[in-house]
């Protein structure tokens, strides 16, 4: 058989691979959940990421016929769920909710982490984009983010943030703040968001940043100086952007969203896609998610991946700029 000929049946037999293979994706998103699938959510149970989880699963489990089960495996800043995820089998029937946390900013905390949040995840789509604020004790007399920079600076190292702990994004979005406005503030680590917000409605603490402050806000008991988001807040539409205080270079993303082991079929993951875009299309799914302190932001796979990678850069910057160091 000559050259041509065997590059022609070359050609040919390939050809029917990648058709078979096509086929085989297909159906095997067709028939894509055959049982109830598992979505871990990587903290306790009664957080932000959980109520998310809940809500999204309920859609899922609605729209494709199986059930979509909720499962907390909390521990080690998340590592415990997500590493869980990295190691299932990728066959979609173990799925990952979590935070910028766990996919952004730990790998950079933890250099001992037993997956890679790269290389370890199908990107599936991200869901929202949590809204952050910077938040003041009332009895401080400031009203502004240059207002407070410029008392700071009067009184170096006496004002304190408050964080939900060494390394999450309450310390690192502190830091930025440190480092974008040159206000010598101090970080003042807790175990959980829920004390810090107890210190400072006391005002046992001048400062705090996160997406927890808005109940307090509307009761008077903090005064919502910024949010850290590109966009203002729709509950708080008075409330300035960062850049609007000046402050153009503050990038520090908070979202929620969704991501399965490495190698999952791509059908799969994009069947997934086109369910979440319908349902994060939903007014009242929508008005449900403002309602749990985060702004819809759907994103679809291949732009949520870059996102990831994007944000572990960023947050190693932050660090590196902030000269923290992480045993």
């Amino acid at each position: 058989m000559g050259f041509r000929k065997w590059t022609l049946l070359a050609a040919t037999v390939a050809a029917m691979a990648a058709g078979m293979t096509a086929g085989l994706g297909g159906a095997i998103a067709q028939s894509y959940p055959t049982k109830p699938v598992k979505m871990i959510v990587p903290f306790a149970p009664g957080g932000r990421v959980e109520a998310v989880a809940r809500l999204i699963a309920d859609a899922l489990s609605k729209d494709l016929g199986q059930p979509f089960l909720v499962e907390s495996r909390a521990g080690a800043g998340g590592a415990i769920g997500a590493d869980f995820v990295a190691k299932a089998a990728p066959d979609g029937h173990t799925l990952l909710l979590c935070s910028a946390g766990v996919l952004a900013i730990l790998p950079n905390v933890d250099k001992k982490l037993p997956y890679d949040s790269v290389k370890d995840f199908t990107p599936v789509a991200r869901l929202i984009e949590g809204f952050t604020f910077i938040g003041a004790y009332p009895g401080l007399p400031v009203k502004s983010i240059a207002e407070l920079t410029a008392l700071a600076k009067q009184k170096p190292d006496t004002l304190g943030y408050a964080s939900s702990g060494i390394g999450t994004y309450s310390h690192l979005a502190g830091e930025l703040l440190k480092i974008a406005s040159g206000a010598p503030i101090k970080h003042i680590p807790y175990r959980g968001s829920g004390p810090a917000l107890n210190d400072i409605a006391a005002g046992h603490v001048a400062l705090m940043i996160g997406g927890e402050l808005g109940e307090l806000a509307k009761a008077g008991k903090i005064r919502i100086l910024a949010t850290t988001n590109e966009k203002r807040s729709p509950e708080f539409p008075d409330v300035p952007t960062m850049k609007e205080s000046g402050f153009p270079q503050f990038v520090a993303h908070s979202w929620i969203g969704l991501v399965g082991p490495a190698g999952m079929d791509k059908a799969i993951a994009d069947k997934l896609n086109q369910t979440l875009a319908r349902v994060m299309a939903d007014p009242a799914t929508q008005e449900k998610l403002r309602g749990l302190g985060g702004e819809p932001a759907y994103l679809a796979a291949d732009g949520f991946g870059k996102q990831v990678q994007t944000d572990v850069g960023i947050y190693a910057e932050i660090i590196a700029k902030a000269g923290l160091k992480f045993e």
